[in-house]
């Protein structure tokens, strides 16, 4: 009597190797939107961090404090620093420093930063945004928006 072997054919495992394949193929896109979404929700939230950290120092401090975007240079006692570390981008356009006063509040509200929110794109020529606006006594509200 001769006993069959328990095992998988060579065809069963290339049809199984094969229709993973084509699951992959269709999930790849995902886990790429996916990686954008999270490097745009990542650089708002530094920027946010950034400018809270800003604010309370200058009410901590009593003397203003600014915020330099799109800078690498070192933080000093009167000036932050914030650069996007992934592939987003500050949209054109944006305010590139923001000042807070002694009391909180904006320095040069109506000139430089009423009706003109922070804009960070997720990555060049990119469709999605999230728009980081500022009120005269500094209270930040963000939206999500289009380049």
């Amino acid at each position: 009597m001769q006993r069959k072997k328990q095992g998988f054919t060579l065809i069963e495992l290339m049809i199984t190797i094969a229709i993973l394949a084509i699951i992959a193929t269709m999930a790849a896109p995902s886990f790429g939107n996916l990686i954008q979404k999270q490097n745009l929700n990542r650089s708002t939230q530094e920027l946010i961090g950034q400018l809270n950290n800003a604010r309370s120092k200058a009410v901590l401090e009593r003397r203003d404090v600014t915020v330099q975007l799109n800078s690498l240079a070192a933080d000093t006692p009167t000036q932050l620093n914030w650069a996007s570390q992934d592939k987003t981008i500050l949209k054109s356009g944006s305010p590139t420093k923001i000042t807070f006063l002694l009391s909180g509040g904006v320095k040069n509200f109506a000139a430089d930063i009423n009706g003109k929110p922070f804009i960070i794109c997720n990555e060049s020529g990119g469709n999605k945004s999230k728009n980081i606006s500022i009120s005269l006594m500094g209270t930040i509200h963000v939206t999500e928006g289009t380049c």
